[in-house]
This record gives structure tokens, sequence and C-alpha cells, in this order.
């Protein structure tokens, strides 16, 4: 801001008196002041996005000062505000991506004498962040509407999917928890994303508290994007729970391993687990040790939501999940 002031040094001494008490009132804000000719009789700190003409030497005006255009929306604001106590407010954009609001009462000084007072107050930071929380509002909104489709989804098919009221409430309340576990991760990160390695730890800890060292995880700790952690997280809960269910005995289960990889613009997620068939265990008709819709998810679910392409297989001594998507793109 500019520390300037100009005055009419026609004016008495209790006119300008008068004026600088106006202008302390609001000694924070640009203050000027008009007398009912409208010519300035006080002006105090300019923003510098505008100037005082003080070197052609002319009378300080809107003209002068803000130009053209700003100077007639101020003389249509002004017009009207010919009644003490009327006001009115105009909000402008100047300098570069500036915001300003210029307040404009008609009032009386202690002379009796009418006159137009006009503050001016930076608004560029409070316009900035209503702006980011319209975003932020727009990209919530996306995202509750894309996790409640989610949910839609997963309740027809798990209910397709189940013989019993009981079992469908068990198997929908754990895909329902795995979401709310990698929204969690998501929301930590500042809606980031979230590292697999956090996706696959959250469900190991809550399904396989007592074999930590169970599932080794090698290669890159990728960085998934909100949705691509939301699908993945819901395909390592379909995996980890198969293996609980099937697994058998878990102390003498072999490792499992997830090797991720990012190859050129793709991530590469396999899972790859040891299979020892306990025969005394019933198998499916095809052979398979897996929920019929936990295979959906991963071979089609998953994949399509993702935009790529997953195979899972299970034979005699291994099950092995293989999962290829395009990597994000850089924030």
């Amino acid at each position: 801001m500019h520390r300037l002031a100009w005055h009419n040094a026609e004016r008495d001494e209790g006119d300008l008196h008068d004026s600088l008490v106006l202008a302390l009132l609001d000694s924070d804000e640009t203050v000027m002041l008009q007398d009912r000719d409208r010519e300035y009789i006080f002006i105090a700190n300019l923003p510098d996005v505008w100037s005082l003409p003080t070197e052609t030497g002319e009378d300080p005006t809107d003209l002068t000062m803000f130009g053209k255009d700003l100077a007639l929306r101020l003389a249509e604001l002004k017009k009207d505000l010919t009644s003490a106590g009327s006001r009115g407010m105009l909000e402008v954009s100047a300098g570069k991506d500036r915001v300003f609001q210029f307040h404009v009462y008609s009032t009386v000084n202690m002379s009796g004498q009418r006159v137009l007072k006009t503050t001016i107050r930076e608004i560029t930071v409070e316009r900035r962040r209503e702006q980011l929380l319209r975003s932020l509002l727009r990209e919530v909104s996306h995202r509750s509407k894309n996790l409640l489709a989610i949910i839609q989804s997963l309740s027809a098919q798990t209910a397709r999917f189940s013989f019993t009221k009981e079992d469908f409430l068990r198997k929908f309340r754990g895909r329902l928890h795995a979401l709310a576990q990698s929204q969690d991760l998501i929301t930590d990160s500042d809606w980031r994303g979230a590292e697999i390695f956090d996706l696959l730890r959250q469900q190991s800890d809550l399904y396989l508290p007592e074999y930590p060292n169970l599932i080794k995880m090698v290669g890159e700790n990728l960085l998934l994007n909100p949705n691509g952690a939301l699908y993945v997280g819901l395909a390592f809960h379909e995996l980890v729970v198969n293996t609980v269910s099937h697994g058998g005995n878990l102390s003498r289960h072999l490792p499992i391993t997830l090797d991720c990889r990012k190859d050129v613009d793709f991530f590469e997620v396999r899972w790859t687990e040891p299979l020892a068939i306990d025969v005394s265990q019933p198998v499916s008709a095809d052979g398979d040790k897996r929920s019929h819709f936990g295979s959906v998810v991963l071979e089609k679910v998953v994949p399509a939501a993702l935009g790529g392409e997953a195979t899972y297989s299970v034979s005699g001594d291994n099950i092995d999940y293989f999962l290829r998507f395009p990597a994000p793109l850089p924030t």
C-alpha cells in the first residue's frame, strides 16, 4: 500500500480535522473522502495497483486514479448515495489476480457537511480460500458418490453370492470395513492416495494378527491414487480372507509373497500363495479354493475399475493373482 495522503490546501483546518477523525476509524484500510462536489479532500493508503496522479499535477479523481472502466462503475454506484447513511459496495479485480472491495458511505462530518467516504479492502486471500473450498467440496461430492456406487454394487453382488442372511452380513461387513480402512489411509494422506504395502498391512493386521510374517512384501511400495487405493484394498481383502478361510493350519502355511513393480507407465501387482490342499477339507466342484464373488472382484471388478487387466488362477499347489493397470499421473 502507498502510505500517501492528499488534501485540498484551501480547506480549513476544521474540515481536515473532521476528515482525519473519519479516516482513523478504519486506519487499517484505504480511506478516501470526497466533498459534496465529489472532489477528493483526503486519500490514504491507496493500494499499490493504483496510484495518485502526482507526476501530472492533476487533481485526483476516479478517472485519473482508477481508469475509465472502474471510474464508470464507481460513478454508477455513487449516483444513488444522496442521503446520509446510504451506502454501496463494489467488488473489482485488479493487478495480477487480486480482488478488492470498495465500500462507499454517505455521511456527515462534524461541521454538518455531507461527505462520501470510500474504503478499499483487499480480499484476494478470502476469495482464493473460497475457490479452494468450492473445489474441495466438489471433490468430496464426487468421491462420495463414487464410494456409494461401490457400496451399492458390493451389497448387490454379495447378496447374490450369499446363501443366508448371516452369510451376507458377515461378508458385506468385511468388505465394507475394507473400504473404510482404505478411505482412512486416503484421508490421512490429504487425499493423495495410499501406499500399496499399507493397504495390505491393514488387512493382514486385521485377519492375520498372529502371523505378522506370513506375507512377505517385496518390490516397490507403489503410491496409488484414491480410486486405485479403494479397489486394490478391496482386492487385498478378498485375497487375505480367502487365505484365512481355506489356508488350513496357518502356523504351517508357507510364506505368501506380494511383489509390486512399476513397468514404464503401468503398475504390476502379483500375489503368490503356496497352497497345500488338505484332502480332509471340501474343495469346490471346479477344484478352486476360492469364493465365487471373491474371484469376480479380483478378475473383473478391480481391473475394470482401474482400466487394467488381471488373472487369477488356483492350482493344486499355488494361488497366483496378477493385476496390471496404468500408473496414476503425477499430481
